[in-house]
């Protein structure tokens, strides 16, 4: 049974599809006859004005229970038993209290914690909190890349931008998202739990403006699925790093999983520990800056509440 564990997990690895989805589309353009070439050129024109990441993916599959099925997938919970990832809830969330705003952390190198808990319904989400619909939404460059982005797209994950947010929590949609993102990635290391934190506040602002509640969750274990090489703060390696960041939005981390496979991680529990909500004082369509550094301050400190267990020595807290 760990053989199939495994075997689920490399086959569904997103760092896995996203390469053999290049690999394929550079050998199609490459080697393809007329006909592939030019269905290859058409559908990345497509790509560049579909408007489904910024719907939460295909409406239309969500209708017909098509990504409720994926989502639901033998394979993800195979995948999920590979580490293995256990999904616990502090408090309840009630459905017709929603919509919620899933803030994730930390964002490791890929976010096995949020991919498996939101992303998909590998660790029981659909049991611990029936009744929610949730969106894992990440950055653009993820519904640039070919293919893989069609498989994204119909599991209901989206882009993670203001239009977005704002569209699927109108709509009473909960979303879960990363606010650490990429330059968190480079923070990765075992051990720790390093934050970037501080400056990112428009999910606080998000919950101002349509009333959804903040929802704290730490994925205990997510920095210790891979090592990363570690370069200090100001110097040249560390430059590049954080300007490639600037540049293509994502960053370039040096790591390595498996001695045999580096993309695939190690074998490390994960628990994905969800704390109680914080809800807005109030809804406020145009929340000032003070209004929204107050409420994204009484967020940083429920990250303290003991029953998510946040170590002391997690590092920078609330971050950069």
């Amino acid at each position: 049974m760990d053989t199939l564990h495994c075997a689920a997990m490399i086959c569904t690895y997103p760092l896995n599809s996203i390469a053999a989805s290049l690999v394929f589309t550079a050998m199609a353009l490459a080697r393809g006859g007329v006909y592939l070439r030019t269905a290859i050129a058409a559908y990345i024109c497509w790509i560049l004005v579909d408007p489904s990441p910024a719907r939460g993916g295909y409406e239309s599959l969500w209708n017909l229970g098509v990504t409720g099925m994926l989502r639901r997938s033998w394979m993800w919970r195979w995948a999920c038993r590979y580490f293995p990832v256990t999904l616990k809830a502090t408090s309840q969330l009630p459905a017709e209290k929603g919509p919620y705003i899933f803030v994730c952390h930390p964002h490791g190198i890929i976010g096995v914690s949020p991919m498996t808990s939101f992303g998909t319904d590998a660790s029981g989400f659909n049991t611990t909190f029936p009744g929610l619909k949730v969106h894992l939404l990440g950055h653009n460059a993820i519904f640039r890349i070919p293919f893989f982005r069609e498989w994204c797209l119909m599991h209901g994950h989206g882009v993670a931008g203001r239009d977005t947010c704002l569209y699927l929590l109108r709509r009473g949609h909960s979303i879960a998202l990363a606010p650490g993102g990429a330059k968190e990635s480079l923070e990765s290391v075992p051990g720790t739990m390093r934050l970037v934190l501080r400056n990112r506040k428009g999910f606080a602002r998000l919950g101002l403006r349509t009333g959804a509640a903040l929802v704290p969750v730490l994925g205990f274990g997510e920095n210790e699925l891979y090592s990363t090489v570690q370069f200090e703060k100001h110097t040249w390696r560390r430059r590049i790093q954080e300007r490639l960041q600037q540049r293509l939005g994502f960053a370039m981390p040096l790591f390595y999983g498996l001695s045999w496979l580096p993309l695939v991680p190690r074998r490390r529990p994960v628990t994905t520990l969800v704390g109680p909500p914080l809800w807005p004082p109030e809804v406020v369509a145009d929340p000032t800056a003070e209004q929204v550094d107050t409420f994204h301050g009484q967020y940083c400190q429920a990250l303290r509440d003991p029953r998510l267990g946040m170590p002391s020595s997690c590092g920078h807290l609330p971050g950069e």
